[in-house]
């Protein structure tokens, strides 16, 4: 292998961190500048990319991580686990939504900000997991 699981896991963390910076700045568009389809295409691309380092990267790490002992541990990646899933479900939602193919219940921007939120509670979960995993243990 040409790097090792650290390594990965670091270019990994530095990929995590521009697709948040990603999201900030469309989130940026879509509020300030009230240029919401090219906020739309951004998360999109966004998303299609965290799915495949999702599928590809992060699952089979985290079934390893599930065999390791510890409660805490487990219960925290599983919470990481859950947070992304949610995630997944609400950007598949707002996207519905805003095809018209479902009706919005109360106020999309509601949705967005929630997203957002979790996304953003996921990625310092995802860092503290990162932390612990490759550089304090």
């Amino acid at each position: 292998m040409i790097f090792d699981i650290k390594t990965l896991a670091t270019i990994d963390l530095l990929v995590q961190g521009l697709l948040m910076a990603t999201v900030l700045g469309a989130a940026y568009l879509a509020k300030v500048r009230h240029q919401l389809i090219r906020h739309c295409r951004i998360i999109r691309v966004v998303v299609a990319i965290q799915l495949l380092i999702i599928l590809f990267r992060m699952l089979p790490l985290m079934l390893d991580y599930l065999k390791n002992p510890g409660l805490f541990f487990q219960t925290e990646m599983l919470i990481h686990h859950s947070l992304g899933i949610l995630l997944i479900l609400l950007w598949v939602y707002i996207n519905l939504a805003v095809m018209g193919r479902v009706r919005v219940l109360g106020r999309l921007v509601m949705y967005m900000r929630t997203a957002l939120l979790v996304w953003g509670l996921v990625f310092l979960l995802g860092l503290h997991l990162y932390l612990r995993i490759y550089v304090l243990s």
